[in-house]
């Protein structure tokens, strides 16, 4: 396993070195518990994948599936329509809203682009344990902007302008 610090230079580290890597995204308290016991899942399969890198694509593939949950549960706490069912529609309707900032849709459509990618593989996808990182950072800074967001007047801030992030 390797992964590079700070200055980019690749390392050999420790399974114990990667747990810390893994277990350092985390879900706030303001997300709802079963979206965080999902969290956890994906979070589980990714620190298995130190041992076998295939683990890394499926822990992957249920981040994806974690953010769509986190999603649909903030559209169903806020009363979207019943009519709004799929993926692409429940974040366009919490952009209407003014939760998911117009500027920050295209990240959002990415994520779904990615979902639906990792949804309907055609082959066994294998990923570098630094792109499955880089991903769980951004999906768990997402997630927890979202339950920060609670009123129509609030709005996601984009990563790069939070505190604590890189």
């Amino acid at each position: 396993m390797q992964i590079g610090p700070e200055d980019r230079e690749p390392r050999s580290i420790s399974g114990e070195e990667w747990v810390k890597v893994i277990t350092a995204s985390v879900l706030e308290e303001s997300v709802p518990e079963e979206v965080r016991d999902l969290f956890e899942t994906a979070r589980g399969a990714l620190v298995y994948g130190y041992f076998f890198y295939p683990l890394y694509a499926l822990g992957e593939g249920q981040l994806f599936r974690v953010v769509e949950a986190a999603v649909t549960n903030k559209c169903k706490v806020m009363g979207a329509p019943a009519r709004i069912k799929r993926f692409y529609d429940r974040v366009e309707w919490l952009v209407s809203q003014g939760v998911i900032p117009k500027q920050e849709k295209g990240k959002w459509d990415v994520i779904r682009e990615l979902r639906n990618f990792e949804s309907h593989p055609e082959r066994q996808t294998l990923l570098p344990p630094g792109t499955v990182v880089g991903m769980l950072r951004r999906i768990a800074e997402e997630i927890n902007a979202l339950f920060r967001a609670s009123v129509k007047d609030e709005k996601i801030v984009p990563a790069e302008n939070r505190e604590g992030t890189t």
